[in-house]
């Protein structure tokens, strides 16, 4: 973490009315190494050091958030019927006209979005107004979509490469499940980004012993057999957009309920934050990611997993409210609704459990942490999954009813 001598300096350098005051943020995340407010005159500004041990080609990362906005800013100058009140987060310039600064890595600078909360989980909400919120969460989703359909997915190069391949992630899965130990064992990625990414994240990093002790886990059982009996309906989105049956546009790719930023007034979303992590997929991946994590009433730490289900009333919500605002989803893509988030689930689900058989690799535990904490994780999502599956004929009722 940067001192706030070195976080000053850095403000300095971008174009601010009067010299900046820096403090320490207090809602900065668990991604960005560095998040400091910055006041300026009357206006507050986000500095924020990009985590290059997360994002290796941050440059990329600061290219594809600049078109994202950009677009955003578009579609309201235009007149987006669906979103009067949406705010776009100003990315500030230096002096020198650059939209970053390199000193230990890339800071950005974007003005705060005054007038706005956010919240780490629905539960944060009162109970009276839960559902609403979570029906605004579904709407902000559908209008960022919406605004966001131009950017050209041809032109935004992944800065995290291998992130949501399905199909990767099963391969990993098997890896782990045989014990693979050398590189030579398994099946490489041939895009050489993907493959320099991943291939930490290939071999077992356990002793025999403990690989054994975590692979005949009684308990994980029933799940690893469920996630590879379903191997070929998780990787159906992927094949849809190779074969163009569903788009490719240029998605948000963190959809949690955090990075929504609600105005204070009136309740409603406003903007849709943290741009980290856009890439060219589909919006079902977007969609999927959010409502897996708003309807699991559990959590995703539940080691009871008799108490992982499906919340109906914030399904129903979240997408009335997605429905009801989104104009681009083609008809394909509004009928395979209910089974992205069964996909998303399932691949989030697989990540865990893969990591854990071959030793924490990816999802690294602190020293605070239960040391079967991912398998924990792992239980939950593919325990969701289940019931996400018994849960889909609820789910195409409720599609047919609410669109358009």
């Amino acid at each position: 973490m940067a001192n706030l001598e070195v976080a000053r300096r850095v403000a300095a350098q971008f174009d601010l009315p009067t010299q900046p005051e820096v403090e320490d943020f207090q809602g900065k995340g668990n991604i960005n190494l560095d998040a400091l407010l910055v006041t300026s005159g009357e206006k507050r500004y986000l500095l924020q050091r990009i985590n290059h041990d997360v994002f290796a080609m941050p440059h990329r990362l600061m290219e594809s958030m600049i078109r994202a906005l950009d677009c955003q800013r578009a579609a309201i100058e235009i007149g987006h019927p669906k979103a009067p009140d949406w705010r776009v987060p100003d990315l500030i310039a230096t002096r020198e006209g650059s939209h970053w600064v390199e000193e230990g890595g890339v800071w950005r600078m974007m003005g705060y979005v005054e007038g706005t909360y956010s919240r780490k989980s629905l539960n944060d909400f009162p109970d009276e107004i839960r559902l609403d919120a979570a029906r605004e969460v579904g709407r902000g989703l559908a209008v960022y979509s919406d605004m966001t359909q131009d950017v050209e997915a041809a032109q935004i190069l992944p800065s995290l490469p291998g992130y949501r391949d399905t199909r990767l992630y099963f391969r990993q899965l098997h890896a782990a499940l045989e014990g693979c130990r050398t590189l030579e064992e398994v099946e490489l990625p041939d895009d050489p980004e993907v493959r320099a990414s991943a291939e930490p994240h290939f071999v077992v990093a356990l002793t025999p012993e403990d690989w054994r002790q975590r692979r005949n886990d009684a308990e994980l059982a029933p799940l690893i057999a469920l996630a590879l009996a379903h191997e070929a309906q998780a990787v159906r989105l992927q094949e849809l957009r190779e074969t163009g049956e569903i788009r490719q546009t240029a998605i948000h790719g963190d959809t949690k309920i955090e990075n929504f930023l609600f105005d204070t007034e009136t309740n409603r979303v406003v903007s849709l934050v943290d741009l980290d992590t856009i890439m060219a997929h589909s919006w079902l991946a977007d969609w999927g990611d959010m409502v897996r994590s708003l309807v699991n009433v559990a959590g995703e730490k539940e080691t009871d997993l008799g108490k992982v289900k499906v919340d109906r009333e914030v399904y129903a919500a979240v997408l009335e409210g997605f429905l009801q605002a989104a104009t681009s989803p083609t008809p394909a893509e509004i009928a395979l609704m209910p089974k992205a988030v069964q996909c998303i689930a399932l691949e989030l689900g697989i990540r865990f459990l893969a990591d854990y058989l071959r030793g924490d690799t990816y999802f690294a535990l602190s020293e605070k942490d239960p040391r079967d904490l991912n398998r924990t994780r792992a239980m939950v999502q593919l325990t969701l999954f289940k019931e996400l599956l018994a849960h889909e004929s609820e789910a195409d009722a409720l599609v047919a009813r609410f669109r358009r």
